[in-house]
């Protein structure tokens, strides 16, 4: 290995030499050789079993790896964004103390400074994209979604949007909050609604067409007004759904 790694006791623990490891590897350019299963076992000072254990850990962060047979050994590696926003989202949506209040405390200053981006993007290509997607969008406008379609397209705006800023850590956060998290939200929260799926649409329509004005203000209005919406939506789903359970037992 190009860097030595601290000896460890042998009665450490696999998570303290995934640690070392980890850490060893983010410190060194992707690709690299960090040696045989042998030799990092040795070199750390650990047995086979834990080592082994260590690896499968980096590996499912996609940190490591392993090749087998001739010419084989750990290689260091990185995660995509993908897997980051995957592996996020997956831990807020298992949180079901998360609020639409704590959601929105994080989600608006995010979209605000994403929208007011986004309105001086230069890229034709992303400026592009949106075009299709408001054209799109207003030529289904008389073709109701499902709830749950109809809140994933509004998740594929918010990832264009994101895009468009020019910001990974603004993509990044936009993706979380609105990837998986946003969709899961919305799984079995209505009955077929087409009030609330006709408000998601003209909310939606009108953030993009802002943008694509390059019109700031009239941009972060229709963003307030659609986040007034969304802040709303499990109540209104709810009482849709209590509503027609009375219905049935009437």
């Amino acid at each position: 290995m190009a860097k030595s790694i601290s000896l460890l006791k042998p009665s450490s623990t696999a998570e303290r030499v995934a640690s070392i490891l980890r850490e060893h590897i983010l410190s060194t350019p992707e690709g690299a050789y960090m040696g045989s299963e042998a030799d990092l076992a040795q070199e750390i000072g650990v047995s086979l079993p834990t080592l082994r254990q260590s690896a499968r850990m980096l590996e499912y962060e996609q940190l490591l790896t392993i090749k087998p047979g001739k010419g084989g050994g750990y290689f260091t590696r990185r995660p995509n964004i993908e897997t980051a926003i995957k592996s996020a989202s997956q831990y807020l949506s298992s949180k079901d103390l998360i609020s639409n209040a704590k959601f929105f405390e994080c989600a608006d200053p995010i979209v605000a400074a994403i929208i007011e981006k986004a309105v001086t993007c230069e890229d034709e290509e992303l400026i592009g994209e949106l075009r299709k997607f408001v054209e799109e969008q207003r030529n289904s406008a008389n073709k109701l979604l499902p709830p749950e379609e109809s809140f994933k397209v509004s998740t594929r705006q918010m990832i264009l949007l994101a895009k468009m800023s020019d910001n990974v850590m603004l993509e990044l956060f936009s993706r979380i909050l609105w990837n998986e998290v946003s969709v899961s939200r919305t799984t079995g929260t209505f009955q077929d609604s087409k009030d609330i799926v006709q408000t998601n649409y003209r909310t939606r329509l009108r953030v993009a067409e802002a943008v694509l004005e390059r019109d700031r203000e009239k941009a972060l209005k229709a963003w307030r007004t659609r986040s007034k919406f969304l802040r709303s939506w499990p109540q209104r789903g709810l009482h849709i759904q209590s509503q027609a359970g009375k219905q049935g037992t009437e």
